[in-house]
């Protein structure tokens, strides 16, 4: 069990607020933009930390394309290396069934 509140936007005791400071967010990557919003949050983290705030580490990240899709490269791609890869694949997910079947 996490020891941090769990709040969905069903339940958020102040959705107003919320709303705001998303929207306080949103108006700096506008007008400032990603680096300066993230010293920001940076920043609130600390502040938070030092004021007794549990904020747990998380050496993970998660994935996000930073490349926008419209600037994308095009590439057409190998279909012979992607049916390897479907080969291979299936290949493996066809032995564990059948060693599935076996165990059984």
């Amino acid at each position: 069990m996490s020891a941090l509140p769990q709040f969905s936007a069903a339940n958020d005791p102040d959705a107003l607020e919320t709303q705001e400071w998303l929207d306080a967010l949103e108006a700096v990557l506008e007008r400032e933009g990603p680096q300066r919003a993230h010293y920001l949050l940076e920043k609130l983290i600390d502040k938070a930390r030092r004021s007794g705030a549990y904020i747990p580490f998380s050496p993970n990240t998660a994935y996000i394309n930073t490349i926008p899709p419209h600037m994308e490269e095009r590439s057409p791609g190998n279909v012979a290396i992607e049916e390897r890869i479907r080969s291979s694949a299936a290949g493996t997910h066809g032995d564990g069934r059948a060693r599935e079947q076996e165990r059984r």
